[in-house]
């Protein structure tokens, strides 16, 4: 059974996985340089997005 709180930050870190894409597909398409920026933003939410739903498997 998944938790109100995992379900939450599991809600806010996929919304953040979807910034991090979109601002990627900008960053291609406008050559602001800012990639490196939201590469590592789609990383760190979805180690965050693991990292807060691997215990839910090992219940």
């Amino acid at each position: 059974m998944v938790s109100k709180r995992r379900l939450g930050a599991s809600m806010i870190f996929l919304g953040l996985t979807f910034v991090g894409v979109f601002h990627a597909f900008a960053a291609i398409a406008f050559h602001t340089g800012l990639l490196s920026v939201a590469v590592g933003t789609v990383v760190g939410s979805v180690l965050c997005l693991v990292a807060v739903n691997v215990p839910a498997y090992l219940d």
